[in-house]
C-alpha cells in the first residue's frame, strides 16, 4: 500500500471517446473515495500536501487536466474551452466510478476547475457525490471578457520572462510564490506546496534547465476562455449538491476589495442557487 506522500501514477485514455490521455495519481486507502481537480497552471501532484495532511484513510485520486502536468496538451484556443475541461471531468468521474464500482463520495475542485465542473453538470446527469468547490473563478460578464483578455495577456508576458527556464526545482517553487504573492494572505506560499509543484509540475530539459509542464501559452488560453458562470447557469439546473468555499480576500487591488467581494458573492450565490442543494461558505484569512 502506498502512503499519502507516494502516490501511484497511471493513465486514463479517452482518445477513442474524443478526449485525451490524462495522467492520474492515486493514494490508496480504505476510506471515502475523493477526486481532486487542480487549478490552472498547477497539476495533480499539487494536491500531495493536502492529501498528506488529511491523512491516508481516504482513497484519493487526482488527475492532470488538459495542457497540464503529463496529460496531453493540444494546441489552439478552442482546445481550452471550459466546456471541454468539463467534459474531461465527466469522463474521469465515469472512469473512476467504473474502476472502483462506485461514484466518488466527494469531488474537490480548485479555482476554474469548479466552474468547468458546473458547466458540465448543467448539461449532463452525473453521479459525483458531494461537490466541494474551493474558490471558483466566479467571473461576471466583464471578468469573462475584458478581465479574461487582460489576464491572458499578462500570462503570455510572464511566459516570455520565463523563456530561459529555471535553474532548479527550488527556483520553480520560488517562481510560483512570486506569481501568487499578491493573492496570499500569509507571508509566503507553503513550502510543501512549492516543493510539490516543482516535483510534479516541472521537468528538466536536455540542458538541465527546468521547464514548467503547463506552458504559459496554454494557461493563457484557459483564462481567455473564461465563462460568466452565473449568467451561463441562469436557465439551467444542476442535479448535485454543491458546497462552495468563498475566500474573504478577492483577486483585486486593496481599494477594490469591497466591490469585488460584493460582486463575487452575488455570483457565488446565484451559481449555487442553480444546484439541487448546497450553500456558500465564507472562509476568512485566505
Amino acid at each position: 500500500m502506498t502512503t499519502a506522500s507516494t502516490p501511484d501514477a497511471d493513465w486514463l485514455d479517452f482518445r477513442e471517446q474524443g478526449g485525451l490521455r490524462h495522467r492520474i495519481l492515486t493514494w490508496d486507502g480504505d476510506g471515502p473515495l475523493v477526486l481532486f481537480v487542480h487549478a490552472a497552471s498547477l497539476c495533480a501532484g499539487a494536491w500531495a500536501p493536502v492529501v498528506e495532511r488529511l491523512g491516508s484513510g481516504m482513497r484519493a485520486i487526482a488527475y492532470d487536466q488538459r495542457g497540464h502536468g503529463d496529460t496531453d496538451a493540444p494546441t489552439g484556443s478552442d482546445a481550452y474551452a471550459w466546456n471541454l475541461f468539463g467534459d474531461d471531468f465527466g469522463r474521469v468521474v465515469a472512469a473512476v466510478t467504473e474502476r472502483y464500482g462506485r461514484a466518488p463520495d466527494l469531488c474537490v475542485t480548485h479555482s476554474f476547475a469548479g466552474d468547468c465542473a458546473l458547466v458540465h453538470l448543467a448539461a449532463h446527469r452525473l453521479e459525483t457525490g458531494r461537490m466541494l468547490l474551493l474558490d471558483p473563478v466566479l467571473a461576471d460578464a466583464e471578468g469573462a471578457t475584458v478581465g479574461a483578455e487582460r489576464l491572458a495577456k499578462g500570462t503570455r508576458r510572464l511566459g516570455e520572462k520565463e523563456a530561459a527556464g529555471f535553474d532548479s526545482p527550488e527556483a520553480v517553487g520560488e517562481g510560483l510564490e512570486r506569481v501568487l504573492r499578491a493573492q496570499l494572505e500569509r507571508d509566503g506560499l507553503d513550502a510543501d506546496a512549492k516543493a510539490a509543484f516543482a516535483a510534479y509540475g516541472s521537468a528538466p530539459d536536455d540542458s538541465g534547465r527546468y521547464r514548467l509542464k503547463c506552458r504559459r501559452e496554454n494557461e493563457a488560453e484557459v483564462y481567455a476562455n473564461r465563462v460568466a458562470i452565473a449568467d451561463f447557469l441562469d436557465d439551467r439546473s444542476i442535479d448535485a449538491e454543491v458546497q462552495l468555499v468563498f475566500s474573504s480576500r478577492r483577486r483585486a487591488k486593496p481599494e477594490d476589495q469591497a466591490a469585488a467581494y460584493a460582486r463575487d458573492w452575488d455570483v457565488a450565490q446565484r451559481a449555487v442557487g442553480r444546484a439541487r442543494e448546497g450553500a456558500v461558505h465564507r472562509l476568512d484569512g485566505v
